[in-house]
């Protein structure tokens, strides 16, 4: 975790400071966390009826969600019923994690002497920051002006070219991050509540695989309650966004200027031309083409190739674009 949780809190305390009103019951909530991810004592939600299957497996002790998703739930997880889902749950969060809400800067970085101490088998740039808690393996370059806070870690035999600001991060091996790129900030996550726009707590990271290829000026944003994550030998192209929660599989291939929203998973083996858009909370499956300036508007099966916006089948964009 690069965040520190503030708990554990007793269930009182939470309806206390949060104004959950259905919170009737004693109990205490180590954590927050999502449903597939949460154990014995933590707490979860579900504003999206697309994650009911989640329900049935969950390991949380409490769950926030509406009244009609309850009989979801094992037996194990007590209910907190809610019309807001999320909105609660975004309090509860910053409850616990008040500090991810924001992208803040170290302020102890080693110095040069201290870096050639440090990391013998690295090679660095000029005006480099390195925070004191990054691990960083052999044989690794790191370029000029480069940023790299607490906790991230970096393979062996990784290149980070120069302006790349890197945080919440771990790196594999045998990666190349090219210039300008920003790995780990927040993500766009955003809710209005009671007339006040809220930043959703990011306790999440990005993990990038072995053998990827991050090209220049791409963004990817770490995960709000899950983790980002890019598979091994992936390769991005320049000026690509990678947002909060996004799983991209193995041996995918993105072209320039593309988008992927928020919690879309795509499987291995995918390709997707450039300046395509791809929306939120989709499953993209294994072997699917994406046609550039292709717009993705719902789930897409394996060995699939589609074009267009809304992107349809190959075929289907053939025959309609005759007409």
């Amino acid at each position: 975790m690069f965040f520190e949780n503030k708990g554990p809190f007793k269930l009182s305390y939470i309806k206390s400071k949060c104004a959950i009103s259905s919170i009737n019951f004693e109990g205490k909530v180590n954590d927050i966390k999502s449903l597939n991810n949460a154990k014995k004592n933590d707490i979860s939600f579900l504003d999206n009826s697309k994650y009911i299957k989640s329900l049935h497996s969950t390991s949380a002790g409490y769950c926030v969600l509406k009244e009609k998703h309850a009989i979801h739930l094992p037996s194990t997880c007590k209910p907190i019923i809610s019309q807001s889902p999320l909105n609660d749950f975004i309090k509860i969060s910053i409850l616990f994690y008040p500090d991810a809400r924001y992208d803040k800067h170290s302020s102890l970085y080693l110095s040069k002497g201290q870096l050639k101490k440090k990391y013998k088998k690295v090679k660095f740039g000029n005006n480099v920051h390195i925070s004191k808690n990054v691990i960083i393996g052999h044989n690794t370059t790191i370029g000029n002006n480069v940023i790299i806070e607490n906790g991230c870690n970096i393979g062996n035999n990784v290149i980070v070219s120069s302006n790349v600001i890197i945080k919440n991060t771990h790196i594999g091996n045998n990666s190349i991050i090219s210039f300008g790129c920003v790995i780990g900030k927040i993500g766009f996550g955003y809710k209005l509540i009671n007339n006040k726009i809220e930043i959703i707590p990011h306790i999440g990271q990005v993990i990038v695989g072995n053998n990827c290829n991050i090209g220049s000026y791409c963004v990817i944003d770490r995960g709000s309650f899950s983790n980002t994550k890019i598979g091994n030998n992936t390769s991005l192209d320049n000026h690509v966004h990678i947002a909060h929660n996004t799983e991209i599989g193995e041996n995918c291939f993105i072209a320039g200027q593309v988008g992927i929203a928020g919690s879309t998973i795509i499987g291995n083996n995918v390709m997707i031309g450039g300046q395509a858009g791809v929306s939120g909370h989709l499953k993209i499956g294994n072997n699917v083409k994406i046609g550039g300036k292709s717009g993705v508007v719902k789930d897409i099966n394996d060995n699939q190739s589609v074009m267009g916006y809304p992107a349809v089948s190959i075929k289907d964009f053939l025959k309609n674009d005759k007409k």
